[in-house]
């Protein structure tokens, strides 16, 4: 598993990507505070689609 800490897997600084760290939040290193998500792994993206259909239903309803 590779560290968060370095620079593999960081895109733009704030994107992180990396499939071999299972982690899916990762603590951002530079800015001190704040998280991001893991893009590289499969249950983030299941998360957002998740996320994404629960906030289509909430506002069709609504």
């Amino acid at each position: 598993m590779k560290s968060s800490n370095r620079d593999d897997g960081w895109l733009t600084g704030r994107l992180y990507f990396n499939r071999e760290d299972k982690r899916v939040i990762i603590k951002r290193p530079r800015s001190g505070f704040g998280y991001t998500m893991n893009l590289g792994n499969k249950w983030t993206w299941i998360f957002n689609i998740i996320f994404v259909i629960i906030i289509v239903i909430l506002v069709s309803v609504l």
